[in-house]
C-alpha cells in the first residue's frame, strides 16, 4: 500500500506515525513488539496505522489538567 493510498482509506505510513510521536521507526516496533503502542496492520510492503487508533493513543497519553489517563476529570 502506497502512502497516498494509505492515506485515503484512513491508515498513516510509519514514518508519519514516528515523526508524529518524534520517536525512531525502531521505538515502534518496541512498541510493536510489547505491545504498547498505537493499533496497527501489517500489509505486504510495510506496518500501517489506523487514524482512530492514533488518535486514541493520543488521548490515552494526555497529562496535565483536567486530564488523567486520557479521560477527563
Amino acid at each position: 500500500m502506497q502512502k497516498g493510498i494509505a492515506q485515503e482509506v484512513g491508515f498513516l505510513t510509519e514514518d508519519d506515525v514516528a515523526h508524529l510521536y518524534y520517536v525512531s521507526k525502531s521505538t515502534l516496533d518496541n512498541w510493536r513488539r510489547n505491545v504498547s503502542g498505537p493499533a496497527y496492520a501489517y500489509a505486504e510492503n510495510g506496518f500501517f496505522y489506523p487514524v482512530g487508533g492514533v488518535s486514541t493513543f493520543l488521548m490515552s497519553r494526555l497529562k496535565g489538567f483536567g486530564f488523567t489517563h486520557g479521560g477527563a476529570v
